[in-house]
């Protein structure tokens, strides 16, 4: 009776010990984590949510839902960027201009 004690004790502090180690080591994701959006003409563009609240120190509420709903929009062409989507931000002004084909590389990768 004494050994299954000592036996049950110890699993469970090895339990709550694992438990305690995988919550202070786990990575967080920050907001919706990565997004990646496809353009076959421009290339493809990776939208990091840690970048913009971790980096820029912008808020949830800065885009969403005001720029952008709280899911992937279908599709954002080059013709309805312009004042739209990034672009509210990214005007040259707030951020680097998406208008200006020699920064379209900075978040367009081929």
């Amino acid at each position: 009776m004494g050994n299954k004690f000592w036996r049950i004790l110890l699993v469970s502090i090895c339990i709550i010990a694992f438990a305690t180690l995988n919550v202070a080591f786990a990575q967080k994701k920050v907001g919706g984590g990565d997004i990646k959006y496809e353009s076959k003409s421009q290339g493809t563009v990776l939208f990091s949510h840690e970048s913009h609240v971790n980096t820029h120190k912008m808020k949830c509420t800065e885009c969403h839902s005001k720029i952008f709903k709280m899911k992937k929009e279908a599709k954002i062409t080059k013709a309805e960027h312009t004042g739209k989507y990034c672009a509210v931000c990214h005007d040259g002004k707030k951020a680097f201009s998406s208008a200006s084909e020699a920064d379209c590389g900075k978040c367009h990768k081929k």
